[in-house]
């Protein structure tokens, strides 16, 4: 069972660990490398409302959220067992409507399919690859 708790400054060490993984990097649309200091002073200015995916108390991931706009990521050592979903359902369980951008080549667009999440046709191209937007609503399942 996850759950999603308040990320805070002590969690942005496990954070980058994820964020700067060039594997992680490959499907964000700021695929930048980030320090410490960096990070400290995103969190400081920003004050972002993102959440530890925590299992059992252990952190695997990170969920992102920005108004309706929402994405995760999790560490790699923890990748391909179901935590991006459970985090996903467990985030829109309380929403009706929320917005995500994936890479068209990214294996996790599936997974939005499959929780609802539909192409509203709007697309961005990044690092000659297409970004595209996909929106969730619980009116449309």
């Amino acid at each position: 069972m996850i759950k999603l708790v308040p990320l805070t400054q002590n969690d942005l060490e496990f954070l980058l660990e994820i964020r700067n993984d060039e594997s992680t990097r490959y499907f964000l649309e700021n695929n930048s490398v980030f320090s410490i200091e960096e990070c400290k002073n995103w969190f400081s200015t920003y004050n972002p409302k993102w959440f530890l995916i925590k299992n059992d108390d252990q952190p695997v991931g990170y969920f992102r959220t920005n108004g309706d706009e929402i994405g995760c990521d999790i560490h790699p050592k923890f990748r391909r067992l179901g935590f991006a979903r459970m985090a996903y359902l467990e985030y829109l369980k309380n929403k009706n409507f929320a917005t995500l951008w994936v890479f068209e080549d990214n294996f996790a667009k599936n997974l939005y399919s499959e929780l609802g999440f539909q192409s509203n046709g709007e697309t961005k191209l990044i690092r000659d690859r297409i970004y595209l937007k996909m929106i969730y609503s619980k009116n449309s399942i």
